[in-house]
């Protein structure tokens, strides 16, 4: 009899004994007890060595503050002021006296102030004589309140009573600022006394952000522990959370256990030396029997684990024999919208592979099409531009020497030979090879062809240009403009009795809610009938309008207002960018 070998199923179900019931049995009996005792000591101790670092910062910052308050002491001559003016002399002595008094006080004693910690807040200094003192290390705006009961504060008396030593200041609003919104500080103040007398000369007082607390607790404890500091006077210093007075008198009595919000907390405490404050961290039981009951529902995790495992598994292979039918479907939704640079990545060699293959050769193809097409499409716009503007050339020339003609019969050679020159400089400029120029360029074309003009009929005509700088850069068909002007004079002019005036003006308007360049070309001539245009000889309107069509199709309008005896006025209007001027996807 042939060996068979085990089935799919029976090596599921060895893998699932192997795998679920002997670590479920061992989890749910054996090691609950054990976890729970562990996790307990080494909690503690954790937290133990935290507070440790906890109390080290805390200590580093009072000591900070301290070293602050014996900053005068360093000092000869702000002892020396601090002196005269507690003595009450200050009032009596010489201008000298009080100068160097106050350049101590107003100037010594801030400049070595200046560089403290930025947690370092500001320094109160308080002669007995009651003048203020007040250094702010954030800013020169805020200062200390006149009108303020300093001597009736506790940290003030009590700074008194400690006879020189550093007096240590709980969380108190700063409200002997004038500022808004008042801040909470913790403090340390000191008596400050004659070094030679030993008679009390001034109180000071060093204040530090509570931030200060704050960020070194979120640093160094979890989120569900609760941090509370007291003095030694078991009042409030800092709380990371609110604690009701209940708990603090169970602080106080330095139980083991104390009731926090109805749940029970052990508690871990540590002192700060120079302070005495008491740092104490509250941690939640729950923590410790949320994790045994975990353990005891491990067995059921475990069982369920492999069903979990089943399903991921599947889920794992099907996400893996379609992903490459879906990113396909997204390729294809790129060449749908134009995009042709979206390929299919291939993996492996299989039948998938080969489909992904034919696709990106299938895009490939298809692109190679597309350009080549719009390559074929641009030959074709732009020798259509070239026979337009072919149209443009002739025809502004014969207009041209007709004019000068006319001055030639005239006899007024000066004026023809000035002309010749101008139209030698202007030919030069029109017969370039680029077919799409910029509005000032264009400007300057009918400036040249306007000075040509203007030596042929002198009073007769005049022109006005007006130019918009943001549109100076707009780039347009080469002799856009130009033969709009010229039908203005050989049309609207020339047939006209009265003196005539050209106007061409580019500016920038919002329309209809967007921004547009607008082009008018304004004569007060003879005018005419516009819905005659289709039937006249003007070669130059109806060039300018397709012209128009082709370089600037969809963004742009092409407008004829005129009336027999009234005038003509052609306007031109081409869509902007809201972001910038001026567009340079217009032309070309």
């Amino acid at each position: 009899m042939k060996n068979r070998a085990l089935s799919i199923r029976a090596k599921l179900m060895i893998l699932f004994s192997l795998t679920i019931l002997f670590p479920v049995l061992i989890i749910a009996y054996v090691l609950p007890a054990y976890y729970t005792k562990l996790i307990t000591t080494e909690t503690e101790k954790l937290t133990e060595s935290t507070l440790v670092g906890l109390t080290s910062n805390i200590q580093y910052y009072l000591d900070e503050l301290e070293r602050v308050t014996t900053i005068p002491y360093n000092y000869n001559e702000v002892m020396y002021a601090l002196k005269i003016r507690s003595a009450g002399i200050y009032k009596q002595s010489d201008s000298y006296t009080k100068y160097k008094a106050d350049y101590a006080l107003y100037n010594t004693l801030p400049g070595v102030l200046e560089n403290m910690h930025k947690e370092i807040l500001g320094t109160l200094l308080l002669p007995l004589d009651g003048s203020i003192f007040y250094k702010d290390s954030r800013s020169t705006l805020y200062k200390a309140r006149t009108d303020y009961p300093y001597q009736e504060q506790d940290w003030y008396q009590e700074a008194v009573k400690a006879n020189g030593k550093a007096t240590f200041v709980g969380v108190h609003p700063q409200d002997y600022l004038d500022i808004d919104p008042v801040q909470s500080v913790f403090s340390v103040a000191r008596l400050i006394r004659d070094m030679d007398s030993r008679k009390p000369i001034a109180v000071i007082l060093s204040d530090a952000d509570t931030v200060v607390i704050d960020r070194i607790v979120r640093q160094l404890i979890s989120n569900d522990s609760v941090v509370v500091i007291t003095d030694i006077n078991g009042q409030l210093v800092y709380t990371s959370s609110d604690v009701p007075s209940e708990t603090l008198k169970e602080l106080s009595a330095s139980s083991s256990a104390v009731n926090y919000r109805g749940e029970p907390y052990v508690q871990v405490s540590k002192t700060v030396p120079s302070s005495s404050w008491k740092v104490t961290s509250l941690i939640p039981q729950s923590r410790f029997t949320d994790k045994v009951r975990w353990m005891h529902t491990t067995g059921l995790i475990f069982a369920s684990g492999g069903l979990i495992l089943t399903l991921f598994l599947f889920l794992a292979y099907s996400r893996k024999l379609l992903t490459p039918f879906r990113e396909m479907i997204q390729v294809m939704r790129h060449v749908q919208r134009g995009d042709m640079t979206k390929r299919v990545a291939i993996h492996g060699k299989d039948e998938v592979a080969e489909l992904g293959s034919a696709l990106n050769r299938m895009i490939r193809r298809l692109d190679d099409m597309v350009i080549n097409e719009y390559r074929a499409k641009l030959k074709q716009q732009d020798a259509e531009m070239q026979a337009l503007q072919s149209q443009i050339k002739p025809h502004f020339l014969y207009n041209t020497l007709s004019g000068f003609i006319g001055l030639n019969r005239r006899r007024d050679h000066d004026t023809l030979d000035r002309a010749i020159r101008s139209l030698s400089g202007l030919l030069r400029y029109i017969l370039s090879s680029d077919t799409c120029i910029t509005l000032a360029e264009e400007f300057e074309i009918i400036r040249k062809y306007a000075d040509l003009q203007s030596m042929r009929f002198q009073d007769r005509l005049s022109f006005h240009f007006e130019l918009d700088n943001a549109l100076e850069g707009l780039r347009i068909p080469k002799l856009l403009l130009q033969p709009l002007v010229e039908n203005s004079v050989v049309h609207g002019f020339e047939p006209c009795e009265h003196p005539c005036l050209i106007e061409v003006v580019a500016s920038v308007q919002r329309l209809d809610g967007s921004l547009r360049a607008v082009i008018v070309v304004k004569d007060n001539g003879v005018g005419f009938e516009p819905t005659a245009i289709k039937n006249s000889d003007r070669v130059g309107m109806r060039n300018v309008d397709e012209r128009l069509a082709l370089f600037c199709k969809g963004i742009s309008d092409f407008n004829i207002q005129s009336a027999p005896g009234k005038g003509t006025a052609i306007t031109i209007t081409i869509d902007l960018h809201e972001e910038g001027l001026p567009n340079e996807h217009h032309c070309g």
